[in-house]
């Protein structure tokens, strides 16, 4: 969610144009795009998608496991939509903290980057539970690998 971030010039005030009396923010670019095609719930990836592929391919491959598989494909899609959902959020987040800046509101701009903090933990933890899920089936393939050689 790195590149959500207003960018700022050497005082850290927000960098910003009017459009039709808009203000609209300049943003950091988009992360390397090695990590992003690496990085499994990255929003602005296909890495996503491929790994519902590469899911489709198991359940394929793994015939007798196919509802385990389902159930995490399931679960993994849930929670990407969560981080998309958060990534919104935080795009909003960074543009309403730098339109607060911009007035000179301090407090709202310091209950705005509490709710951000907020977010980025619960980020965090969704994160982790793409792990989770990863280390999973990565576990039942290893199971199935292993019982099938015997």
């Amino acid at each position: 969610m790195y590149h959500e971030k207003v960018v700022t010039d050497v005082d850290a005030n927000p960098i910003h144009n009017l459009l039709d009396d808009a203000i609209v923010f300049n943003r950091v670019n988009l992360c390397d795009a090695t990590h992003r095609k690496k990085r499994l719930g990255c929003a602005h990836s296909g890495v996503n998608l491929n790994f519902e592929r590469v899911l489709e391919q198991l359940e394929t491959a793994l015939p007798q496991c196919k509802s385990q598989i389902s159930e995490f494909k399931n679960e993994f899609k849930l929670v990407v939509t969560e981080i998309y959902a958060l990534d919104h959020k935080v795009g909003n987040l960074e543009h309403d903290i730098a339109v607060c800046q911009l007035k000179f509101d301090t407090y709202g701009k310091d209950k705005l980057e509490h709710s951000l903090r907020l977010i980025k933990i619960e980020h965090k933890q969704l994160m982790n539970q793409l792990s989770e899920i990863k280390s999973d089936i990565e576990q039942l393939i290893k199971a199935k690998v292993n019982y099938s050689n015997i």
